[in-house]
């Protein structure tokens, strides 16, 4: 079976935590067939980051700690650091975009182009318009 790679955003990572996310069952339905596939979910730095800033609002802090603790232990979860070509690239997307997509969002589009793939586990609109493939939304 072939291994698939995918970016994560934190909108496809909160919704995977949160068992009362409006896109919690697809979260976790993408999770297990990633999994099964032995795919790899790659992490921007920016997005574990975004993640666990947005976990600690929604969910709280023990909430936080255990979601840190499975994307820093899960074989299927990698986090990527962002380079100098990655953040240049992802301000250039930055620059096309409407004022409501964010900059961590470009990262994420840089991160996929970087590492040749155009599916994303993220739910954000932005991410279609721009051309990639957002898993249990788009397919």
């Amino acid at each position: 079976m072939s291994k698939t790679t995918i970016v994560a955003d934190s909108s496809g990572l909160i919704s995977l935590a949160s068992a009362t996310d409006q896109n919690h069952q697809k979260a976790i339905e993408i999770g297990q067939a990633l999994s099964q596939e032995n795919g790899t979910i790659l992490i921007p730095n920016d997005v574990f980051s975004e993640t666990l800033n947005v976990a600690g609002k929604k969910l709280g802090h023990l909430a936080t700690i255990a979601t840190a603790e499975t994307l820093l232990s899960t074989s299927s979860f990698l986090i990527v650091d962002s380079n100098d070509k990655i953040r240049q690239y992802a301000l250039n997307i930055f620059k096309k975009q409407p004022n409501s997509t964010s900059f961590t969002d470009c990262i994420v589009m840089a991160t996929a182009d970087s590492f040749d793939t155009k599916e994303i586990f993220g739910f954000e609109e932005t991410f279609k318009k721009n051309g990639y493939l957002r898993l249990g939304v788009d397919n």
